[in-house]
């Protein structure tokens, strides 16, 4: 991998060069990143996601801790 880190950086560094050294380029470019900026930051919408279905994964296996705890005591 090591031997391929060279060339795959000057490949995408050009193609970077490339996408800016035209009008069409540059246009989608700032069209891209004024979405991104507009749609606020979808990573951080993505996490918070993320932490809500995480707390509702730990809050029904809580019941379920609860719940064979209550079955053991009784039995």
């Amino acid at each position: 991998m090591k031997n391929w880190f060279a060339p795959l950086a000057l490949l995408g560094l050009s193609g970077l060069g490339l996408l800016v050294a035209s009008e069409r380029g540059r246009n989608q470019l700032r069209d891209f990143v004024e979405r991104v900026g507009r749609n606020g930051d979808p990573l951080g919408e993505f996490n918070d996601f993320l932490d809500g279905q995480l707390q509702a994964i730990q809050n029904t296996l809580d019941h379920l801790a609860e719940a064979i705890k209550e079955e053991e005591q009784e039995a």
